[in-house]
């Protein structure tokens, strides 16, 4: 599995701020007066969640993606992508558009549910935006892509959102959009769930969202990976893998001649140089000392 973050910057990319067309974001700023011409915490925030719909539709579009797992922090997160692809021309009613979809979370019945696994596993649609708790047990082999709307905050969900693509020796590529500025969410903690709930204080304040920092996530994640992720920004360039190469995600390995063959067979003359070498230093040394033995006792 490849995998790397995208940082997404709203202070060095302010394509936000002339985007008309843009995902419907999650009205936590909907009491904010916000001024898109600042950039105030809140504008910023706001700024965050309309350029991630952007860089979605970017990197489905940079990879050809046919096929992947849209992974979205909040049910309505999910809803709100789903619709965008629709305001696109995709969606699930449109199972030939380079953006169909369907969605897979708990405020879907369970028989819209299955059927959109089933759709997505047989590849009737494209894409299947879900979150962390839906997607569990899910299994879906050769698997190409995954793309991290948000960061999780629980490490260990990284890891199993991640595991979804590179399965059966195909490769993989697992792209994280990264905020490197807080944004403010959702954090429900009223008895309703979030369900018709407004109420946009923050916890501490006995209201419903919290401001996430996704680089200290991004901190978190890789230091119980032990790796640094790679970083690009909205270009998306991946950096090549050196041992890997230029692959097809979702294509098998090849196995006929591994990568590090390569490796090996340009440094093979050099080794072979160098133990011509030795050989002729040790013979150098062996005279000398055979020289020295006859001086001595002579």
């Amino acid at each position: 599995v490849h995998h790397v973050v995208c940082l997404v910057d709203p202070k060095k990319n302010t394509l936000w701020r002339a985007l008309r067309n843009h995902i419907k974001t999650d009205d936590v700023h909907l009491n904010d007066q916000l001024n898109f011409q600042s950039e105030s915490k809140e504008t910023l925030s706001e700024a965050i969640k309309i350029l991630k719909g952007e860089y979605c539709l970017q990197a489905i579009d940079k990879f050809k993606m046919d096929r992947a797992l849209i992974f979205c922090r909040t049910k309505l997160d999910c809803d709100n992508l789903e619709r965008y692809f629709i305001k696109q021309g995709g969606g699930p009613k449109s199972n030939k558009h380079r953006l169909s979809c369907v969605c897979l979370h708990a405020d879907r019945n369970p028989d819209e549910r299955q059927r959109n696994l089933e759709r997505f596993k047989t590849n009737d649609v494209r894409f299947l935006i879900c979150t962390d708790v839906a997607a569990r047990g899910i299994d879906v082999s050769g698997l190409p892509f995954v793309i991290n709307m948000t960061l999780p905050d629980e490490k260990e969900n990284y890891i199993h959102r991640i595991g979804r693509v590179g399965r059966a020796e195909r490769m993989g590529l697992a792209i994280s959009f990264v905020s490197t500025v807080s944004e403010k969410v959702w954090y429900h903690t009223c008895s309703s769930k979030g369900k018709n709930c407004h109420n946009t204080t923050l916890v501490d304040q006995s209201g419903c969202c919290k401001w996430y920092t996704e680089m200290t996530y991004l901190a978190d994640i890789e230091e119980h990976l032990g790796v640094t992720i790679s970083q690009t920004d909205e270009k998306l360039d991946i950096p090549v893998d050196e041992f890997d190469g230029k692959v097809v995600y979702g294509e098998r390995r090849k196995k006929e001649i591994p990568a590090s063959q390569g490796h090996v067979d340009t440094l093979a003359p050099t080794v072979q140089e160098l133990v011509a070498l030795e050989k002729r230093v040790q013979t150098s040394f062996f005279a000398l000392q055979n020289c020295r033995n006859i001086m001595a006792t002579s």
